[in-house]
């Protein structure tokens, strides 16, 4: 069952889909925190929702600020910005009827992946997380667009108010994955922030694949990398 949703945030309207297990009762659920310039409709994410609800647990797919269906322009996001937008969600998500808020975890990527850490090190209701090739690091490049996009200084200026590493600290219950290739994210910060996040942990490089997985057969193993750790270390599951 897929359940529209739509929520205020300080800086945009949120747009978003739960995807809850067919049956009474709550389940376990997992929270998609997609990457910069993404969307719910990732071809990933749909396919994590559908895995993960074959085996009982829900999931919430959302678009952050100036993504997808959500409000705001994405010129203006910043890590700040998304941070916001997660914990909007994962309040919606955590007083959800069909959701045991005792049984909370997020998946994200790239971008997505470093909003999911700063929440997982700030919140402790979240109980397992996996980060997909990971960045701790945002440098400008050029005159600084990502993908034809012009964002503005702040998202630079902001993401160097946090200490990613120093946050990786406070993080358990973790499973990294990189591609061993990834030309967006060196595989090599993957690997750090893995040193940093405490046990249990684990971390998967998918040999020969790129940022976003695009190679089917590495999806599907980042797909059953993540299913199997949620299967492990979320409670409930």
């Amino acid at each position: 069952m897929i359940q529209d949703f739509r929520i205020n945030s300080e800086f945009n309207t949120i747009a978003g889909l739960m995807t809850i297990p067919n049956g009474p009762g709550r389940y376990p659920c997992v929270i998609l925190s997609h990457g910069l310039i993404s969307s719910k409709e990732s071809s990933k994410y749909v396919a994590l929702s559908e895995r993960f609800a074959g085996v009982g647990i829900a999931t919430c797919r959302f678009d952050y600020h100036g993504c997808g269906a959500s409000g705001g322009n994405i010129e203006d996001t910043t890590l700040s910005i998304r941070i916001e937008n997660l914990n909007e969600v994962a309040e919606y998500v955590l007083k959800h009827g069909q959701v045991k808020p005792e049984s909370i975890g997020i998946v994200g990527s790239s971008f997505g992946a470093t909003t999911a850490l700063i929440k997982a090190a700030r919140d402790k209701r979240i109980q397992c997380v996996s980060f997909w090739a990971t960045p701790y690091t945002l440098e400008k490049r050029g005159d600084g667009s990502i993908s034809e996009i012009a964002f503005k200084e702040n998202i630079y200026d902001d993401f160097t108010r946090y200490d990613i590493l120093s946050e990786a600290k406070k993080v358990s219950s973790a499973l990294v994955v990189h591609g061993e290739v990834d030309e967006v994210v060196p595989c090599q910060e993957g690997k750090a922030i893995y040193r940093n996040i405490r046990k249990p942990k684990s971390i998967e490089i998918i040999k020969g694949a790129d940022h976003i997985f695009s190679n089917p057969a590495h999806r599907e193993k980042a797909i059953n990398l993540t299913l199997n750790w949620f299967r492990r270390y979320l409670p409930s599951v």
